[in-house]
């Protein structure tokens, strides 16, 4: 089968992944010389080929490879230039690898999601000159999780996914995948119609719900931001910036912990010390160091001590935690998707709005496999 692609569409893929003939041959148990025949016109590579190169090897949907010319693109890092040069300069290529992925879903959502009437709480919501506790009560209400409902989640699990949804039928995708820069808990990408939140899926539901929280404060300001494991690159800010980082963070705390429910838990707190910070954790699905962080917001602990034990609980994490390999691929695929925008992109297919290998591209999962991820789909 003829595939009819621009070879030099191979190279420009290969050269933006930031990959030799040699790396690329050896990852794909090919010769050097194979893949310099597909690069020069003199050989074609089958579909199977073209679709593991797109999928696995560039990161890209299939579609790019057909283009008759490399898109104009500029850098995705540009995105996050406020942020100190300390952060950015961490970034690996999978990081960058990531936002455009980010990029490709949010051009995506504005195609299959061209007539979405959900209600907007990036529109709706002004924070500016509200408090933490005032802008956390407002967001509650408008997401409209209370915190009844929120002592009967039965897991960390469950409560990512309950906020989750809400935030998506506020207007608001978050999407998911495995992050190699462990230092990134996610980050969000604004846009006036679809923003979206992005979250490192290797990290534990609790810090993936926090991570969501404080990308959501970016969104209410307006800006491209990213949740790291800790507060290290605070250090590296200017005053304005170090200021909007703090506030997303107590934001983040008082909206999943709120202040007229903790006064009880400061006193259960006081009378068993910090062997209690887990249970009081679990009765609100958050975090070890969320709780933690709303006594020190109540002056309760000192900075040495919220320091000194988020230190240790990351370390710990970091150290104890593993990509964890096998299950389930098209449920993984779906976690990382979110059943929203799946659900959204299959039924704009159905509907012969889209094409299948459209479908495929903006699932981002090759086409033989997409009536096993609708399968999965609970309609």
């Amino acid at each position: 089968m003829k595939t009819y692609i621009n070879p030099k569409m191979l190279t420009w893929a290969r050269k933006r992944s930031k990959l030799t003939i040699e790396m690329l041959a050896e990852r794909m148990k090919r010769t050097p010389t194979e893949i310099k025949m597909w690069e020069d016109g003199t050989k074609d590579p089958s579909y199977g080929h073209l679709e593991d190169l797109a999928y696995k090897q560039f990161k890209i949907p299939l579609a790019v490879l057909f283009f008759p010319e490399p898109p104009a693109e500029s850098d995705p890092v540009n995105k996050f230039r406020h942020l100190p040069d300390y952060e950015l300069e961490r970034f690996s290529e999978d990081t960058v690898r990531k936002i455009r992925l980010a990029q490709a879903y949010q051009d995506s959502l504005s195609i299959i999601l061209e007539d979405y009437t959900s209600k907007k709480i990036f529109n709706d919501i002004v924070p500016k000159n509200q408090s933490v506790k005032d802008l956390a009560h407002q967001v509650r209400k408008y997401v409209g999780i209370t915190i009844e409902e929120q002592y009967k989640f039965s897991s960390c699990e469950n409560a990512f996914k309950r906020w989750r949804y809400a935030l998506e039928k506020c207007g608001i995708f978050t999407f998911k995948d495995f992050f190699k820069d462990r230092f990134i808990s996610g980050f969000c990408l604004i846009d006036d119609n679809f923003p979206i939140i992005f979250v490192n899926n290797s990290n534990a539901f609790s810090r993936q719900i926090f991570t969501l929280m404080h990308e959501l404060t970016h969104i209410l300001f307006k800006i491209d931001g990213v949740t790291d494991v800790d507060d290290s690159y605070l250090s590296f800010m200017n005053k304005t910036e170090k200021d909007t980082e703090i506030f997303c963070n107590k934001f983040a705390s008082c909206l999943l912990v709120p202040d007229d429910n903790f006064d009880r838990d400061i006193a259960f707190y006081e009378k068993n010390g910090m062997d209690s910070i887990s249970e009081i954790a679990d009765h609100y699905s958050v975090s070890r160091e969320v709780i933690l962080r709303r006594l020190l917001d109540h002056g309760i602990v000192s900075d040495d001590l919220y320091c000194e034990k988020a230190y240790e609980w990351n370390r710990d994490y970091l150290r104890s935690s593993k990509r964890q390999k096998g299950g389930n691929y098209y449920l993984t695929q779906l976690a990382y998707l979110g059943e929203g925008y799946t659900k959204s992109s299959f039924e704009q297919y159905r509907r012969g709005h889209i094409n299948k290998a459209d479908l495929a591209n903006y699932l981002n999962v090759k086409a033989k496999n997409l009536d096993n991820l609708e399968s999965q789909l609970r309609w």
